[in-house]
């Protein structure tokens, strides 16, 4: 039986300070892996993952459901066990490719049905998966930096193949360019970190067709800083949820509407944050930092693309300021990962 090793973590810092460029030399790796598999478009797609892996599926899901494709975003977890995912194609993601609940339910799809995507080769789950794609076994860190975006990234060439895009010189120059204004701003979010390390909890909230900024930009923050925070959609995010701003610091991502929601949140709180894009809405009232993205925000997958390289600046020095090694991790996880298939580590 085939056992396959826990591969090394590298510090975030560097994950995070190489992950530009590994991205951008990743873009023709998968479209060429994209381009030789040649999948046929399906009329129904499932996306599978858990933790990180499911908040980078978010946007391409939304993406997709946009160019015609009946595309749904599940946790691995909340398929019940003897059931798969119907008909049509399964992407099963895991960035380790030992996510004990995906390689589960991959055995359950059968392979013929599953195309994998994983940073690391090889994995359990690329040897019962019948395709895979890969992002190049990139070195990463415990809270995946780059194997997040990548995983982003790649979702997105594969909704271009399928709809007949060749963005390629597009996404490198997103790359490039939001790498470009992050750093010209760290400065500034060094601040907003050290002020939102104060607050007992942060919301972070972003638009349906950009909700994987939230959704991990919340999981970083927990692994991080280990800050209590929450991600969330911003139309949900009104029905309710946004009634505790008091207590909270809110770092609110998108256009016209998040706009409109920093407005509404200043009538309770002075912990705001508005990460925004090219042909969004501006704000009337002071933040704490209202920065500017030389991305769309019409474009989701994209300005995803650019929040969460934000988001995890703002991790790492939040976690620097509460004086965090965000390298150590607080528990020994005991049934998260498999070593084999059909066993676990």
């Amino acid at each position: 039986m085939q056992v396959y090793e826990k591969r090394p973590w590298i510090a975030a810092s560097a994950s995070y300070d190489s992950q530009a460029q590994s991205l951008i030399d990743l873009i023709p790796r998968v479209w060429s892996q994209i381009q030789a598999l040649a999948p046929k478009r399906p009329s129904r797609l499932s996306i599978v993952g858990i933790g990180a892996s499911h908040a980078a599926a978010a946007a391409p899901a939304y993406r997709l459901r946009a160019d015609g494709i009946d595309a749904s975003r599940f946790l691995a977890s909340e398929l019940p066990a003897g059931t798969a995912t119907g008909d049509g194609l399964t992407i099963l993601v895991s960035q380790s490719g030992r996510s004990a609940e995906v390689v589960d339910l991959a055995k359950r799809v059968g392979g013929g049905a599953g195309l994998a995507l994983t940073n690391y080769y090889p994995s359990p789950l690329t040897e019962v998966c019948g395709a895979e794609l890969n992002l190049g076994n990139l070195s990463d860190s415990s809270v995946s930096f780059v194997s997040f975006t990548g995983t982003i990234l790649a979702l997105a060439l594969l909704a271009d193949y399928w709809a007949g895009r060749d963005q390629l010189a597009h996404w490198q120059s997103l790359v490039s360019r939001t790498a470009e204004a992050v750093l010209a701003a760290d400065q500034d979010l060094d601040g907003v970190a050290a002020r939102l390390v104060a607050c007992p909890t942060v919301d972070f909230v972003s638009p349906a067709s950009a909700l994987s900024i939230a959704e991990e930009a919340a999981l970083m923050f927990r692994e991080g800083p280990r800050l209590m925070a929450t991600g969330m959609e911003t139309r949900q995010y009104l029905h309710g949820p946004m009634d505790a701003a008091k207590t909270a610091g809110h770092v609110v991502f998108g256009g016209a509407r998040e706009a409109v929601l920093i407005d509404q949140l200043k009538e309770q709180t002075e912990a705001l944050v508005y990460v925004t894009g090219q042909g969004a809405g501006a704000v009337k009232v002071p933040t704490w930092l209202t920065l500017d993205l030389p991305v769309s925000v019409d474009d989701g997958i994209g300005f995803s693309l650019a929040g969460s390289m934000v988001a995890q600046r703002l991790t790492l020095h939040a976690s620097r300021h509460r004086s965090i090694d965000i390298n150590e991790a607080v528990f020994v996880r005991l049934d998260t990962k498999t070593d084999r298939v059909g066993m676990p580590a």
